[in-house]
């Protein structure tokens, strides 16, 4: 009963999360949007968090996947940890604004450590259980959850810390480098869309995507390595 008390909790904290960045979408869309491109990109990004929400609420409410599975609370659980990273991560580049090649150094140290974390988890999952499968679903999920935030993150940058963008020196010189071909009102309008694609890069690519391939490789590692020990055992 416990267990799917904090399963449910879960399941709440995506919604909310899905939602949220609904709603920041459609904020950044009326006050940034100034072209069918960035529309079509503001309206591409709701349809991917649409497609994030069914797909949470599927796993809560037919499949009772999150009420139902260790694994994937785990899952849950750690990639909301790792999503805090990206957090820290994105915080650092955004309200510090390193110089180069500093902040490259600090996002390839972020990514690094986020990616061996669900590398880690998934291939536990994976080699406990003896499955592929469940090494693959621990990396989705763990990914999907770390990206949410991740996204998260930035879209509130975009409405509530443009400030901050529009003073880094790294954006203040592509501006001044770019900003006459870029067919932008200003250069808030411009930078609101290149972190929106920041965003959902971070949710997609960095989040899902990421997460389901190491999921793959950690979870044939973990099946590879169950195998090894069976045969010890048998010599």
């Amino acid at each position: 009963m416990e267990r799917r008390g904090q399963s449910s909790k879960l399941s709440l904290v995506l919604s909310a999360l899905v939602v949220i960045d609904l709603v920041l979408v459609l904020a950044v869309a009326l006050r940034y949007s100034y072209s069918p491109l960035t529309a079509a990109e503001a309206s591409a990004g709701l349809i991917i968090l649409l497609g994030a929400g069914g797909w949470v609420r599927m796993s809560s409410r037919r499949s009772r996947q999150l009420q139902a599975s260790p694994l994937v609370r785990r899952a849950v659980v750690v990639g909301l940890a790792l999503g805090a990273l990206w957090v820290i991560e994105i915080s650092i580049n955004n309200f510090i604004a390193p110089p180069l090649p500093a902040r490259d150094i600090v996002d390839n140290l972020f990514w690094a450590a986020i990616a061996l974390g669900i590398f880690g988890l998934a291939l536990n999952e994976a080699y406990q259980a003896d499955s592929l499968a469940r090494g693959i679903e621990s990396g989705v999920w763990s990914g999907f959850a770390s990206g949410l935030l991740a996204c998260t993150m930035a879209l509130s940058i975009i409405l509530f810390a443009m400030r901050f963008i529009t003073r880094d020196p790294l954006n203040v010189a592509e501006w001044a480098a770019r900003g006459a071909t870029a067919n932008a009102p200003g250069m808030a309008a411009y930078f609101a869309f290149e972190t929106f694609a920041g965003a959902f890069l971070h949710l997609v690519v960095l989040g899902a995507v990421m997460g389901g391939l190491l999921g793959v490789v950690a979870g044939s590692l973990g099946k590879l390595l169950r195998a090894a020990l069976r045969l010890v055992h048998r010599a």
